[in-house]
């Protein structure tokens, strides 16, 4: 008897051990589940100011605005729309490059407008000399 009752006693040891473990390691995780939770509210609030940042960032009448303030933009003029043929030639040779913006400056500093201005002087000159 008194063997089984040791037993006993050491089964109910480990199960009280076991359960005082579990417990504490649910507690751990329902700490990490509430903060897994609280920094998921947190990142669906900053998601919600950053999409109406955007929204406002990107409002067509704002960047019109901003357009007309900053870039000088004004309606196409008719002197200004000519054929390919009479575009300056570049003189130097653009690299290829990666970024889209470095490429486009890069082909804008190609021709330069002084560059441009000589050649129309240069074609305004022999037209002359030819009549």
């Amino acid at each position: 008897m008194r063997r089984s009752q040791f037993f006993l006693a050491l089964m109910a040891f480990c199960v009280g051990l076991g359960l005082f473990r579990v417990k504490y390691q649910v507690m751990a995780l329902e700490k990490n589940h509430k903060q897994v939770v609280k920094s998921i509210s947190e990142t669906r609030e900053s998601i919600h100011v950053l999409k109406a940042e955007l929204t406002h960032l990107n409002d067509p009448a704002r960047l019109q605005k901003l357009a007309i303030t900053h870039l000088n933009f004004s309606a196409l003029k008719p002197n200004q729309v000519v054929e390919i043929a009479e575009l300056p030639r570049q003189t130097k040779e653009v690299k290829v490059s990666q970024d889209p913006i470095e490429a486009l400056m890069d082909a804008v500093n190609a021709v330069s407008p002084q560059q441009e201005r000589a050649s129309t002087k240069t074609s305004s000159q022999e037209v002359a000399h030819a009549a």
